[in-house]
């Protein structure tokens, strides 16, 4: 079942093109509770029954998701995939944009989810002092093998802190305290490289990825703008730089070549496909397609068929 096609009951908050905003839509998944929460730090407690295929998700801040049963794959936005099993972690860095399929082959999926805002990351780093390792994976999802202490550490928040609302001061200590109990364990130092990392990151993202993944989505230039963490104007020199173009003028190209994909490749209405392009006027899209294509989507369809 595609994130889509989920009953309003199960999924309740999502974003323009169904990806979710992490930590923030989770307070309105079902699937979900959250245990402790301040700001975009907290932590999550996720039991999913149903398979759930394609979830695509945006993490505003880094996560740290910890698999106490099922088996969950993530693909990132090159296309690279990392499953994570029971009692694994995965750290995910801020600012990036992945799917994620879950099948209840082996019974239910239950996981936790931990997000780390940067006080939380800059005291771990004043109190641990390593000398960090570099590593590849620093600026990417990295995965991490749990253990029996982080395991008994996950079981007992829902029955201490279940019912109580956690002031801010107890969410980071909470959160604190579980960073110093991983990097104990961290020999090699990779926890540390990991959140290092993420506290040098000017959360600029880059451009090109943030409109492959979201170039369909209704977001006006300002929305792109702050999503890869720019001004306005920044944001419409480094697009310029990058595309040779206005943005306006390149989405526009982007959503016509995909409205032209749907009228070769489907046999999905027009006035569907109109909506999918971003118009809300079937008239408007029209026009459009046949000033960009000097044909109309139905001519095109025929042309084809004979």
């Amino acid at each position: 079942m595609r994130l889509k096609d989920r009953p309003v009951e199960t999924l309740e908050c999502h974003v323009r093109d169904n990806t979710l905003l992490i930590p923030e839509d989770l307070h309105g998944f079902a699937d979900a509770r959250a245990i402790m929460t301040h700001g975009r730090s907290g932590i999550f407690h996720k039991r999913i029954r149903n398979d759930m295929e394609d979830v695509a998700f945006f993490t505003n801040a880094p996560c740290l998701a910890y698999l106490a049963r099922g088996r969950e794959t993530f693909t990132d936005a090159d296309g690279g995939e990392t499953i994570v099993g029971p009692g694994d972690m995965l750290f995910l860095p801020r600012h990036q944009h992945m799917l994620s399929d879950f099948r209840n082959a082996d019974g239910p999926l239950e996981a936790w989810l931990f997000f780390f805002d940067a006080p939380v990351i800059a005291e771990f780093l004043r109190v641990a002092r390593p000398a960090p390792v570099p590593s590849a994976s620093e600026g990417r999802a990295a995965l991490f093998a749990g253990s029996a202490c982080l395991d008994a550490f996950v079981r007992a928040l829902p029955q201490v802190y279940g019912a109580i609302t956690a002031p801010a001061a107890l969410v980071e200590a909470k959160l604190l305290e579980l960073l110093m109990l991983l990097h104990l364990q961290d020999r090699g130092h990779q926890l540390h490289g990991f959140l290092l990392h993420q506290s040098q990151d000017t959360s600029r993202r880059n451009i090109r990825q943030i409109m492959r993944a979201h170039a369909l989505d209704d977001m006006t230039i300002a929305d792109y703008a702050k999503l890869s963490g720019r001004s306005l104007s920044a944001f419409q020199r480094d697009f310029k730089r990058a595309f040779g173009m206005p943005p306006g003028t390149w989405l526009r190209q982007a959503r016509m070549d995909h409205a032209h994909a749907l009228v070769t490749r489907s046999d999905k209405p027009i006035a569907e496909i109109a909506h999918a392009a971003g118009f809300a006027d079937s008239s408007h899209f029209i026009r459009q397609f046949k000033a960009s294509f000097r044909t109309t989507p139905k001519q095109l369809r025929q042309d084809l068929n004979r």
